[in-house]
């Protein structure tokens, strides 16, 4: 019986020891693949924005003015960023109407990524002001009737709009 009840702690160290293991191999690799790039900001509405901060050279033209709540991170290393903004429901309804194109669904997967209740994602072409006359890809995602993201991640991808 002592045998038995010795091969059973032996097992359940063991066992303890593998977990800690994976544990510390799991923090390891998300330490490592950390994206240091990443610069994340908030503001409390779209007025708020200091002109100085370098986000009006990343929104397009479209980006509703009356968004509230809204967070913006950036990587100028990897040249994409993504922000959420919330409207209220008749400003949504009236932003809605401008997005006609929808993304093709793998797209959509791929942008909607971080956020797995997100209902729409549409493609959007637009300007960043003050960068020239060229047009930029972008993805509007609805995540509900008052949240909303925007996002040039995957803008390179082929075939990304269902037009």
């Amino acid at each position: 019986m002592l045998a038995i009840s010795s091969n059973i702690s032996k097992m359940v160290i063991f066992i303890f020891a593998i977990i800690i293991v994976v544990f510390l191999c799991v923090t390891t690799y998300l330490y490592l693949h950390k994206d240091e790039s990443l610069v994340s900001k908030h503001y409390i509405n779209y007025m708020a924005i200091p002109e100085s901060d370098g986000v009006f050279t990343w929104l397009p033209d479209f980006f509703p003015h009356v968004a509230v709540d809204i967070s913006i991170s950036t990587n100028v290393e990897d040249d994409y960023f993504f922000s959420y903004f919330s409207l209220t429901i008749d400003d949504g309804g009236r932003f809605k109407k401008t997005l006609t194109v929808r993304a093709r669904e793998q797209v959509a997967k791929i942008v909607s990524e971080n956020d797995p209740d997100t209902k729409k994602v549409w493609c959007k072409y637009g300007k960043i002001p003050g960068q020239g006359d060229s047009v930029n890809l972008f993805f509007v995602g609805e995540i509900n009737v008052t949240h909303y993201f925007i996002t040039n991640i995957g803008a390179g991808l082929p075939d990304a709009c269902a037009e």
